[in-house]
């Protein structure tokens, strides 16, 4: 049975050395989808929790927290 080559410490960092990073990662403006949208009070990125009825545009908790100030009303 043939043991399989080792890698001396040169060939590693040679390996590291010549890997580039994906530069097309994230650099497109999103016009589209979930990832376009914000919360108009603190700015987050939309996706999951995002009210975007009636135009609010809000997180689902900072919504929470400024309903009643909005003049919302919870009914049960």
């Amino acid at each position: 049975m043939k043991s399989s080559p080792s890698l001396r410490k040169e060939d590693i960092f040679t390996m590291a050395e010549t890997r580039k990073p994906n530069k097309l990662y994230c650099t497109h403006p999103k016009n589209y989808g979930k990832g376009s949208r914000a919360c108009r009070v603190t700015g987050r990125d939309g996706g999951m929790g995002l009210i975007r009825k009636y135009g609010i545009n809000m997180k689902r908790q900072v919504f929470r927290e400024r309903a009643t100030d909005m003049g919302w009303i919870k009914y049960s």
